[in-house]
This record gives structure tokens, sequence and C-alpha cells, in this order.
């Protein structure tokens, strides 16, 4: 539809209607077109500022720079799993606890929630398992413990199994076990004194011996005190030694001592006297994986794994012997980890 504007006729005061544009003059075609969005042919471009004639549409993105975008996700993923398996490779593992043989500073019990733990590798690289730590270690192969998780030939259930395994929440596939370091290479451990408890002994099995006050054990096995010296009672499953830890190698023992295939079971005879087999019933310090220094699943037994008074109390390694311990390792790589963070975000 063509539109009309009136146009006045100079000298005589009337006016006529034209048809706009009809002079052909630019100013008519600028009016025409300024009146509309619309961009000619109906196609859907940008639409033109009348007043300005800029286009309000933005530029579009280089094709570089989409495609970049589209990888960042995968590889933030590629690299959270490549830091998290340095990480359980050479600092901090998490470990899965299926049995009860440390009830009930670490659960593990029959239809329960099996506790997850958090176990620091760097610190046995530095000094060597003291009395008191609670150490995971890989089982001897002579030691009757369940085997690991065999994982399934299934490549998609196999992926599933290795990343369980990754983060703690699916046992590992070898035999590795957690118990506490009663005695250490050079030292000599037996039990019982008249009430029933672990002796430690630094000068051979001669002594002076000095008894463990063990407030943390669940269950002990039983015990009845001689009415002989020297003798075992019938029903005492909890005697054994004197023995004396050979060099580079610790003597442990669960916290359910009554469920516990540790050192003391180990040593073939029931654990009295010489016939209990100073290796066959101890571990190499080798064998050591690392020290546990925290519970950290399920939320409601958050806790740290530290080292009980009665050994630091006898004059044996206990808290703090070396500034290089778990906590304070921890600590420092919290700090530089929220330094370097810190400093990122200013920049």
């Amino acid at each position: 539809m063509r539109r009309f504007r009136e146009v006045s006729n100079s000298g005589t005061g009337e006016q006529a209607e034209r048809p706009a544009g009809a002079d052909g003059g630019p100013d008519a075609v600028a009016t025409e077109r300024a009146d509309t969005d619309v961009v000619p042919d109906g196609t859907n471009g940008p639409a033109i500022d009348g007043a300005t004639g800029s286009s309000s549409a933005q530029p579009a993105a280089p094709a570089g720079r989409r495609k970049a975008s589209r990888l960042e996700l995968p590889i933030l993923i590629v690299v959270a799993i490549a830091i998290a398996v340095v990480l359980k490779t050479f600092v901090v593992q998490p470990f899965y606890i299926p049995s009860q043989s440390m009830e009930q500073t670490l659960y593990g019990c029959p239809g329960c929630s099996g506790d997850r733990i958090l176990v620091f590798k760097p610190v046995y690289h530095v000094r060597t398992p003291h009395p008191g730590d609670v150490v995971v270690f890989k089982a001897p192969k002579d030691w009757e413990e369940l085997g690991g998780v065999q994982l399934s030939g299934n490549p998609v259930v196999h992926g599933v199994q290795w990343f369980g395994q990754l983060v703690g929440v699916v046992p590992p596939s070898e035999k590795d076990l957690v118990k506490r370091v009663i005695a250490v290479g050079g030292e000599t451990v037996k039990c019982c004194d008249d009430r029933g408890n672990v002796q430690v002994s630094e000068h051979g099995s001669a002594g002076p011996w000095r008894s463990l006050n063990e407030p943390y054990i669940f269950q002990n096995s039983s015990w009845t005190k001689p009415g002989t010296p020297g003798a075992k009672a019938p029903n005492d499953t909890r005697s054994f030694g004197p023995v004396t830890v050979p060099a580079n190698r610790m003597w442990v023992m669960g916290d359910h001592r009554g469920d516990s295939a540790d050192s003391r079971y180990h040593c073939r005879d029931g654990g009295t006297g010489p016939n209990c087999d100073p290796v066959a019933s101890t571990v190499p310090n080798s064998d050591a994986i690392g020290k546990a220094v925290v519970i950290a699943w399920p939320p409601s037994r958050w806790r740290t794994l530290g080292t009980p008074k009665t050994f630091s109390s006898l004059g044996l390694p206990g808290v703090g012997a070396l500034p290089g311990e778990p906590a304070g390792f921890a600590v420092a790589g919290v700090a530089v980890i929220g330094g370097w963070r810190h400093r990122r975000r200013r920049r």
C-alpha cells in the first residue's frame, strides 16, 4: 500500500496529496525505510536502528573458541582423574575396611557399613613404623586372610570397579590388611602380666617388662590367671611369647583381639615359648603401605587416628616423635594449595 503525505502549494494555501517519495529524492527514500525494522526481501537479519543505523546482533564467536569450549570439560575430567591417581599412588590412598578385626577403632562388622580410611604413604619413607601406629600393609603370603576383589572381565564393570578402588569404596584386588603396631625390630613382646596385659621389653626376654594399657581393645581373647607362674590355663588363648621381633620387622595385632588373624595368631603353636616363629608371625617394614590417619567416611564416624598414650608414656615413639608426622604434612599441604588458589584468583 502506498502512503500519501500532504504538500503545501506555495502561494495558494491549497494542499495536494502526493505519493510519498514521488519526487525521487533521497530524503523520501530514507523516511520510508526508517519507518520499519524489517530487512528487505523478508529475511530475518539483524535489526537496524533507525536513529543510528547500527546493528543490534552480537558478532559470532570464532570457530576455534567454540571448539576449545567444548573440549574444556573432558580435559578437566581427565586432569582430575590423573591427579587422583598420582595422589593415590604417592600421597594419600583411601581404603575400605571389610572385616571386624579392628573393631571398634575401625568399623567393619557384619551388616554395617565399613569405614573408609585415608592412609598417608610418605611417612614411612622418612621413618619406620612406630609402636601404636595403625598401619596398612601387604599381607604376607602365608597369612590366611580373605583375598581381595577379583576384577570383572567385562570392560565396563572392570572400569567401574577400578574407579571404586581408586576412591576407596571397593576393596582392593590385593590382600591389604590393617592392624596396630605393638612392637618393632629389636623389641621383645609377650603376654601376659598378672592382669592379662601385653608386655614389651627393650632389653630382651630378661626384661624389664613394661605393660601396655590398651583401652581400645574390643572383646579380648580368653585368659585366666594361671595358678603357677609361667604356666598356661587350659582356656587361655591370649598368652604368647616372649618373641623378639627381628630387625626391620613389626609385631602387629588387631584391636578386636578375639577375632583377628594377627601376629599372635600366626605364632603357629598357640604362642608360647621358642616355638613361636619370629619371622612367620611378624611383617616386614617394607610391606607397610602407609599409616592410617583419618576415618573419612561415613561423616558420623569422622575422626583422626592418633597414637595411644600408653606407647609414648612407656618411652616408645609416639605422637609428635617426628616433625614430619601425617598431620603436619596434611596441614602444610592444605596451606600450600589454599595459598596457590588464592593467588590464582587474584590474577
